[in-house]
């Protein structure tokens, strides 16, 4: 013969298992995590994105700047040298990006003879959130932007 607190106790216990009271809180709990890490990749995608954008365009800059200077080779000596082209290029990225200058490196690419010139640009974005969603603690942007020479 049954007890009456066993009766009570299996009646309990089937009414704990057909309750559905506190499963979409749950469900939520266990979703969390995953649309949070969903966010912070977007997030950091849409940032690289925009550094890059910013990269590409003060790269072109710098690579018009370039294809103008009478002779690439005159790096400092002469006003409009290369040297000028890479530290405006630097800083437009600097300006537009609000990064570290030592995050970015920008070079000057000429062949003597050619009638093109080579802008290139290189930044290293270091991030926590990218590290949080497993994507690593760095990431690596390069623009390239060809140019061809006008000497004024």
């Amino acid at each position: 013969m049954r007890s009456p607190s066993g009766v009570v106790r299996a009646k309990t216990m089937r009414n704990l298992a057909d309750c559905q009271e506190g499963a979409a809180i749950l469900e939520f709990v266990l979703v969390l995590p995953i649309l949070l890490a969903l966010l912070g990749a977007a997030f950091e995608l849409g940032r690289a994105l925009l550094f890059r954008e910013a990269m590409i365009e003060a790269v072109r800059g710098g690579a018009r700047t370039l294809a103008r200077v009478p002779d690439p080779t005159c790096l400092n000596i002469c006003t409009p040298g290369a040297a000028r082209a890479v530290a405006m290029t630097r800083n437009a990225i600097v300006e537009n990006t609000g990064l570290l200058p030592a995050a970015i490196s920008v070079a000057a690419q000429w062949e003597p003879g050619s009638p093109t010139v080579t802008m290139q640009a290189r930044l290293t974005l270091d991030s926590d959130m990218l590290r949080f969603v497993g994507l690593g603690p760095l990431l690596t942007l390069s623009a390239v932007h060809q140019e061809q020479r006008i000497a004024e």
